[in-house]
C-alpha cells in the first residue's frame, strides 16, 4: 500500500488486461483478412507493422479499431487487405509476446474508432477493498473526468515538444526528437542502427536516403496525424481541467457546445439551460458539457466562451492556428465530452492477495484516469521490470 491514494496498481502486463469490444461481428467473407491477436510488450503500431511484413503488403494496407498499451496483456482485431491466412505463418514475433486468437474475413477495413469500448481487468494492491469498491462506485455516480491519459503524450511528454517543434516549422528540431525522443541526437550524428516499425521508421528510412529534415517529415504523414492528436489533446485537457477547477464540469452557459451520451453536440441556448441542467447533473449524465479537439471545427461556441477556451489552453503553448487548413498540423478537430459514463459498472473480487477491477469503457476513455480519480496511484514505470516503480 502507498503513502498515498488507497491503493496502487500493480506493475506489468498481467495486471493490466483489456479487451476490445467490436463495433461489429465480421461477416466470415471479403477481401481483408481479419485478425484477433493477444499482445503483450507491444503498441499496436509495432504489430501493424509485423502483420503487414508477414503479409507482404503496404502499412496502410492493414487497419485497427483502437491503440492498445504497450504494458498490458491486450486482445484486439486487426484487418489486412488482401492477405492471406497461410502468410501469417511468417509472423517474425514470438508467441509469448503474440499470439493469433481468430481468423475471419470481412468486406471493409477495420479504421479507428469501429469499436464499441473497451473491457478492462486492472490488478491492483489495495489495504481496504471495501474503499476501493465505494471510490469506484462514486466515479461511476458523478461521471469519469475524461483527461486523456499520459500514454497520448509519449515517454515523459516528448509529443508535446514534438508537435511544438513542427507546429513552428522547425523541421530539424521535430526530426531530431523522433530519431531520439530523449533529446540526445544531434543533426551530424550517425543515425541509430536497426529497424524501427511504424511512421518513426520511415522518417528514418528518409534520412538514410539523405532526405533533408522536411523531406523526412514528409514521408511520414500518418506521424503527423498522431503528433496533431497529441497536441490536440493537450488543449482538451487544458479546458477540461479549468472546467473542474471553476465547477463547470457538470454545469453549462448559454452558447456553450454540449452532447448526448451518444456524441451528438449542439450549442444550448440560454431559454435551454434550465432543462438541460438535471441532464448533466451527476448520476444521470445524459448529457454533458465538451471541450475542444481544435481544428475545422463545425459547430462553435459562442465567441466569449471560445475565447476562453482559448485562455485556458495557453500555457501548453500550442496555437490553435496550427490545426486550421493549411496549418502544419491541420485536423478536422471536434469536441470531447469533459464527462462520460461507464460502458459496464465497475466491480472488484480479490484473489490471491489481489484486488482485481473490472468495468467497460466507451472508445477512447482512459482506465489510468479511471484509477487516478477514484485514488488509485498509477505507478510511472508499468512495465513490471525489476526497479518498477
Amino acid at each position: 500500500m502507498t503513502a498515498c491514494g488507497l491503493g496502487q496498481l500493480l506493475p506489468g502486463p498481467r495486471h493490466f488486461q483489456v479487451q476490445e469490444e467490436p463495433a461489429y461481428e465480421p461477416s466470415g467473407c471479403g477481401e481483408h483478412l481479419f485478425v484477433e491477436v493477444e499482445k503483450v510488450g507491444l503498441t499496436t503500431d509495432e504489430v501493424a507493422a509485423a502483420l503487414a511484413r508477414a503479409c507482404g503488403v503496404p502499412l496502410r494496407a492493414v487497419g485497427f479499431a483502437g491503440r492498445k498499451d504497450r504494458h498490458a496483456i491486450a486482445r484486439q482485431w486487426f484487418s489486412i487487405h488482401t492477405a492471406r491466412e497461410t502468410s501469417l505463418a511468417r509472423l517474425a514475433l514470438p508467441e509469448e509476446q503474440l499470439r493469433i486468437l481468430r481468423l475471419t474475413r470481412h468486406r471493409n477495413k477495420l479504421r479507428l474508432g469501429h469499436l464499441r469500448g473497451n473491457r478492462f481487468r486492472l490488478g491492483l494492491h489495495a489495504a481496504a477493498p471495501g474503499a476501493v469498491q465505494e471510490a469506484l462506485q462514486r466515479v461511476a455516480s458523478d461521471g469519469i473526468v475524461n483527461r486523456f491519459g499520459p500514454q497520448r503524450f509519449g515517454v515523459q511528454g516528448v509529443n508535446r515538444e514534438l508537435a511544438l517543434a513542427w507546429g513552428r516549422g522547425d523541421a530539424e528540431r521535430a526530426v531530431a526528437l523522433i530519431v531520439d525522443p530523449s533529446g540526445a541526437w544531434r543533426w551530424g550524428d550517425p543515425l541509430p542502427a536497426g529497424f524501427r516499425s511504424g511512421p518513426e521508421g520511415r522518417v528514418l528510412a528518409a534520412l538514410r536516403r539523405g532526405a533533408p529534415a522536411r523531406a523526412a517529415l514528409r514521408a511520414a504523414p500518418a506521424l503527423r496525424a498522431l503528433v496533431a492528436s497529441a497536441a490536440q489533446a493537450l488543449i482538451c485537457n487544458a479546458v477540461i481541467d479549468a472546467r473542474q477547477r471553476r465547477g463547470l464540469l457538470h454545469v453549462a452557459r448559454a452558447g456553450d457546445i454540449l452532447c448526448t451520451a451518444r456524441g451528438a453536440p449542439f450549442r444550448v441556448r440560454a431559454e435551454e439551460l434550465a432543462t438541460v441542467a438535471p441532464r448533466l447533473a451527476p448520476g444521470c449524465l445524459a448529457l454533458a458539457t465538451t471541450a475542444p479537439l481544435p481544428g475545422r471545427l463545425r459547430l462553435q461556441p459562442e465567441p466569449a466562451i471560445a475565447a476562453e477556451e482559448r485562455a485556458w489552453s495557453a500555457d501548453t503553448g500550442i496555437a490553435w492556428e496550427w490545426f486550421d487548413p493549411g496549418g502544419p498540423l491541420a485536423s478536422p478537430g471536434g469536441r470531447r465530452p469533459c464527462v462520460v459514463a461507464f460502458r459496464s459498472p465497475p466491480t472488484c473480487t480479490l484473489g490471491e492477495g489481489v484486488l482485481w477491477a473490472e468495468f467497460s469503457l466507451p472508445p477512447g476513455v482512459y482506465a489510468t484516469a479511471v484509477l487516478a480519480q477514484a485514488g488509485i496511484v498509477v505507478p510511472e514505470d508499468r512495465s513490471g521490470r525489476e526497479g518498477a516503480a
